[in-house]
């Protein structure tokens, strides 16, 4: 069975004392309205401090802040695919963001989508599936297969997850600032708009 998820890549953050929704955890963040709130504002941290990392400011409310000014959100993370019966997973690779998440979708039209790098992913499109390695240098092993006609659904999926998270944002964010940061993350990675 394949599951795609959003994520959010989490490590090396920044401790800040008057971050109310501590402690973080330390690795990718799956995006869902599931999420602790302790996940909310490992993820909410990521962001911010990815988006700021050359002026992460003194204090939890200048740090989020800061995503309400910027022309552009961006975040390192992707979809994590996994085939729960074989264990094989393909994570967002090098360079990979949150906000291409919807260029999966080419898929169907036969546009391989940039899954990053460090490994490579190996992506082979068939008439009606199409198989993704974890590293394209060692393609002779198992590889995610997805079916072409599930794609549509399990991006839906996604979408739902992360229509969730957004509103957990707005419930959760910390300073006031939740319906704003909600309208910047729908804006810049793209979550409500229809498929």
């Amino acid at each position: 069975m394949i599951e795609m998820n959003a994520v959010v890549a989490a490590h090396n953050l920044v401790k800040y004392p008057d971050w109310p929704t501590g402690p973080y955890s330390d690795g990718d963040v799956v995006l869902s309205g599931r999420m602790s709130r302790e996940d909310v504002g490992t993820a909410l941290a990521a962001i911010a401090q990815y988006n700021n990392r050359q002026e992460l400011g003194p204090d939890g409310p200048s740090l989020l802040g800061g995503l309400l000014s910027r022309d552009r959100v961006v975040m390192y993370g992707g979809l994590l695919v996994r085939d729960t019966v074989t264990g094989v997973e393909i994570e967002p690779g090098c360079c990979q963001g949150l906000e291409d998440w919807r260029d999966w979708r080419g898929v169907l039209d036969g546009v391989y989508p940039w899954l990053g790098h460090s490994p490579d992913p190996k992506i082979e499109i068939g008439a009606d599936v199409v198989r993704v390695w974890p590293d394209g240098d060692h393609a002779d092993g198992p590889a995610c297969e997805i079916p072409l006609a599930s794609l549509p659904g399990h991006l839906e999926a996604v979408r739902q997850d992360m229509l969730g998270f957004l509103e957990l944002v707005r419930k959760w964010a910390p300073y006031g600032m939740g319906e704003e940061l909600a309208a910047r993350f729908d804006e810049h990675f793209h979550i409500s708009a229809p498929l």
